[in-house]
C-alpha cells in the first residue's frame, strides 16, 4: 500500500473517533499537510470553498501537532472525501477534530443573587399629630408633620428602637436641594405596625445623621429656624447676678429650719388631665403655675430647696419661662425635652445647669424612671436622684439667692377666705382655694375637684398663695405638633401682685431685679409684704385675668 493512501486511511480512522484516548487531536492545517488530494475529490457542499490541499507532510506531523486556539468564528470547510462519524450506542462521544476547530460559545455569566428589596414595614400614626424630624431626637429640626391615622412605611430604626426612619422622599424640604434625599424620623411612641406586619425590631439599624450644631453667635438654635426664633428670648435677656450670700440654717424658700444647703432644684411637671394627680407636688417648697402655648392648659414647675418626696412627676418638657425661672433661683433645672430653640437656650446660654432627661438620661437608669409608654405620664424622678445628678456633674453648690422675706401678717389686708383663678376650664385647669383657719393654710382645688398629691393622697395645702401678673408676649418658637408658639413670660422686672396669707389678701406689686433675687412683694405705700413661713404656690397670670376672692 502506498504511503499516501495509508496516511489518508489513518486520517479517516482518526476522524471516525477510533484513535486511542491519549492521542492528540490534529489541527486542520496538519491534516491538510499530510494528505495528497485524490484525483477526483468530492465536490464541496454548497456555500463552502475547496481547501488548499497542495501540501504533503509526514505522519508524525499529523500525530504530534498541537491544538491551537481557533482564531475565526467560521467553521472549517470539510475535508475532501470525509466520512460521517458513527458513535456506538451508549459510548461517550469524543469531539471531532472539526468540532474542536469551531469557536467555543461564550459562557453565560454566573448567576448572581438579586439583591432583596429594602425591608419596609407599614404602620400608622395614632390619634395625634406628630412631628417629623431630620434625625432621631427632638434636638433635630422639624421637617414636617403627620396627622392622625397617617399611613407610613418604616425602613430603619435606632438601636433602642425609640425612633423610626421613614421611607425618604426627594424634593426641596428643610433647605434640601431638589432631588436630594431628606431624612425623616418619627418617634416610635406614636406609630404602630399595621396588623399582621413584622415588628419594628426586625428593621435594620439606620445610619444616624450628624447631630445638629447651632450656628455661631447663638442665632437660630439647632432647629434650622431663623435667628428671629430667639428674638423674644435673647441670651442677654437676663440681668446680672445678685451675688447673694448663701442662707445658713434656714430654707430660703420656706423660712423654716433645715434646707439641703445646696442649690434649689426645679422640675417641670405635667398638668394634662392624664397626669393627675401629680406625684410629690405637695412636698415642693414652691410651685409655679403658668399658661402653656395656645392658652388652653397650664403646667407646673416645682421647686425643692429642702427635702422632697421619693417620687416627683410626671416630668415633662421645658418652656421659655424656665429660662428665666432657673436664673431667678440659681437652680438646677430638670425637664424632659423642649422645642429646639428653647433647648438650645437652656443648654448653651443659661447660667445654670439643665438636665434634659431625653438627652442626658435617655435610658432612665441614673436620675429618672420610666413607667409605661404614655409620654404624658411615664417619667418620674426624686429629689435624691437629682441631688446626685448635681454632684455627678460637679454643679452642686450653696444657693446664691436672696430668699423670700418672711414675717408676721402686716396690716392693710382684706378678707380672702376663698380665691378663684380663671385658668382654662375646658381642660380642668381652673383653680380655687379655701382658707382653713385651724391649720392656717389654703386648701387647693382644680377643675372643680380637690387637688391631691399622687403620693400622699392628701389635698394640697399651702401657707401662701401668690398671684403674679406678668406680661405674656408672643414669639414664633413653635412648641407643639399643632404649630402653637411659645409665650415669653419674663420673671424679671416688676408688675402687679396679690399675696394671700392668713385668710387675707394684700394687693401690691412684685419685683425681681437680678439673678438670685427671688420675688419681693410691696404694698401701695412701698412697704414689703412678708410671706408666712411655709410653702407657697405662685400663679403667673396675664393682665387680662380677674382674680376673685372674698
Amino acid at each position: 500500500m502506498k504511503p499516501t493512501l495509508y496516511a489518508a486511511l489513518l486520517l479517516l480512522w482518526l476522524l471516525a473517533g477510533c484513535a486511542p484516548e491519549e492521542a492528540p487531536v490534529p489541527t486542520a492545517a496538519a491534516m491538510a499537510a499530510a494528505v495528497t488530494p485524490a484525483a477526483e475529490p468530492a465536490r464541496p457542499a454548497p456555500g463552502t470553498t475547496r481547501p488548499d490541499a497542495t501540501q504533503v507532510g509526514k505522519l508524525d506531523t499529523l500525530l504530534n501537532a498541537p491544538v491551537p486556539t481557533p482564531r475565526s468564528a467560521k467553521p472549517a470547510p470539510p475535508l475532501p472525501g470525509s466520512l460521517p462519524t458513527v458513535t456506538p450506542t451508549g459510548a461517550a462521544q469524543r469531539p471531532s477534530a472539526l468540532a474542536l476547530l469551531l469557536p467555543s460559545p461564550t459562557p453565560a455569566p454566573p448567576a448572581t443573587a438579586t439583591p432583596s428589596a429594602e425591608l419596609r414595614i407599614a404602620g400608622s400614626v395614632g390619634d395625634v399629630t406628630v412631628n417629623v424630624r431630620g434625625g432621631p431626637g427632638t434636638h433635630y429640626a422639624i421637617v414636617g408633620k403627620l396627622g392622625p391615622g397617617a399611613q407610613v412605611e418604616i425602613v430603619g430604626r435606632t438601636e433602642s428602637g425609640d425612633w423610626l426612619r421613614l421611607c425618604c422622599v426627594a424634593g426641596p424640604d428643610a433647605g434640601q436641594a431638589a432631588g436630594q434625599e431628606v431624612e425623616r424620623w418619627v418617634s416610635a411612641e406614636f406609630v404602630t405596625p399595621r396588623a399582621g406586619s413584622r415588628p419594628w425590631s426586625d428593621l435594620p439599624l439606620a445610619a444616624i445623621p450628624p447631630t445638629p450644631v447651632a450656628p455661631a453667635g447663638g442665632g437660630g438654635g439647632s432647629s434650622g429656624q431663623p435667628a428671629a426664633s430667639l428674638a423674644a428670648a435673647p441670651a442677654d435677656g437676663l440681668p446680672g447676678p445678685g451675688n447673694f450670700s448663701a442662707p445658713g440654717g434656714v430654707n430660703p424658700l420656706t423660712g423654716l429650719p433645715g434646707g439641703s444647703g445646696g442649690r434649689p432644684i426645679i422640675v417641670c411637671i405635667n398638668n394634662d388631665d392624664a397626669a393627675r394627680p401629680q406625684l410629690g407636688i405637695g412636698q415642693a417648697d414652691v410651685v409655679y403655675e403658668y399658661l402653656m402655648e395656645g392658652y388652653g392648659v397650664t403646667r407646673f414647675s416645682a421647686i425643692f430647696a429642702g427635702a422632697g418626696g421619693a417620687q416627683v412627676g410626671p416630668v415633662r418638657s421645658a418652656r421659655l419661662i424656665n429660662y428665666y425661672m432657673g436664673a431667678l433661683y440659681d437652680a438646677g433645672l430638670v425637664c424632659s425635652g423642649a422645642s429646639d430653640p428653647v433647648r438650645y437656650l437652656l443648654k448653651h446660654q443659661a447660667p445654670f445647669p439643665y438636665m434634659d432627661i431625653d438627652l442626658d438620661d435617655a435610658s432612665n437608669i441614673n436620675y429618672s424612671v420610666s413607667i409605661g409608654s404614655d409620654y404624658r405620664t411615664r417619667l418620674r424622678t426624686s429629689v435624691d436622684q437629682l441631688r446626685r445628678w448635681l454632684m455627678d456633674w460637679g454643679v452642686e453648690k450653696a444657693a446664691s439667692i436672696r430668699g423670700f422675706t418672711f414675717g408676721g401678717a402686716p396690716g392693710g389686708g382684706v378678707p380672702a377666705t376663698t380665691i378663684s383663678i380663671p385658668y382654662p376650664s375646658g381642660t380642668g385647669c381652673q383653680v380655687a382655694y379655701v382658707y382653713e383657719g385651724g391649720s392656717g393654710r389654703y386648701l387647693r382645688s382644680m377643675g372643680g375637684g380637690v387637688h391631691v398629691d399622687g403620693v400622699s393622697g392628701a389635698q394640697i395645702a399651702v401657707e401662701n398663695v401668690i398671684v403674679q401678673v406678668v406680661a405674656h408676649e408672643a414669639t414664633n418658637i413653635v412648641e407643639d405638633s399643632l404649630g402653637s408658639t411659645s409665650i415669653r413670660i419674663n420673671l424679671f422686672g416688676s408688675g402687679p401682685a396679690i399675696v394671700f396669707r392668713d385668710g387675707q389678701a394684700f394687693v401690691g406689686t412684685w419685683r425681681s431685679e437680678s439673678r438670685g433675687d427671688t420675688p419681693r412683694f410691696y404694698d401701695a405705700q412701698g412697704a414689703e409684704i412678708p410671706l408666712k413661713p411655709g410653702k407657697s404656690w405662685i400663679s403667673v397670670v396675664p393682665g387680662t385675668y380677674t382674680i376673685g376672692y372674698q
